[in-house]
C-alpha cells in the first residue's frame, strides 16, 4: 500500500480449498517507531482466489484481478476483479470484469490504468482505464505463450 503495509488475500487452504479471506501488516495503530508490525483482519473478498495479480491503483485502493472458485486447480480461470477500499470503510468494491480470463499473468499500474499482460496459456493483454471503469484490448499479442511457465512482472 502507499503507506508501507502490505495485503495479504486469498491463496491454496487446507483441503486445497480457495480463500477468500484478507489480511494486512503493517505498523500498530498508535504508530509507536520501535514496535513490532501486526496483522489484521481485513473484510473477506467477494469469492476464493488464487493465482491473481495485484497492484495498488492511484487512488490508493488496492486491486486483486482474477478470481478462482471451486474448481480453480482444474484451471477454471476467471475474468473478475475487485479492489479494497481502505480507510474507515474498508470494503471490496467489484470491479469490470476483463475481456480474457487469465491466472498467474503480469499486471502494472500507470496514470491512471492497469495493464495486465499474458497469464498461463495467453498471449494478450488489457489495460483497465480506473476512471472509465472499463478494459481496453492491447492492440497486439504477445510474440509466444509461455505455457511451461507464468508471467511475471516489475515496472521500472
Amino acid at each position: 500500500m502507499p503507506d508501507g503495509r502490505i495485503v495479504f488475500a486469498g491463496g491454496i487452504g487446507v483441503n486445497s480449498a480457495v480463500q477468500s479471506t484478507a489480511e494486512m501488516r503493517g505498523p500498530p495503530e498508535q504508530g509507536a517507531v520501535d514496535a513490532a508490525w501486526t496483522w489484521r483482519a481485513l473484510p473477506a473478498m467477494s469469492v476464493g482466489r488464487f493465482g491473481y495479480c495485484g497492484c495498488v491503483m492511484s487512488d490508493g485502493r488496492f486491486a486483486i484481478l482474477r478470481s478462482s472458485a471451486a474448481g480453480a486447480m482444474a484451471g477454471a480461470d476467471t475474468s473478475s476483479c475487485e479492489a479494497m477500499l481502505s480507510g474507515d470503510d474498508e470494503q471490496w468494491q467489484t470491479l469490470a470484469p476483463m475481456h480474457d480470463s487469465r491466472s498467474h499473468f503480469a499486471c502494472a499500474a500507470v496514470a491512471r490504468c492497469v495493464i495486465v499482460v499474458g497469464g498461463s496459456g495467453r498471449r494478450t493483454g488489457e489495460v483497465y482505464n480506473e476512471v472509465l471503469d472499463r478494459w481496453l484490448r492491447l492492440p497486439c499479442d504477445l510474440p509466444h505463450i509461455s505455457r511451461e511457465g507464468w508471467t511475471g512482472s516489475a515496472l521500472l
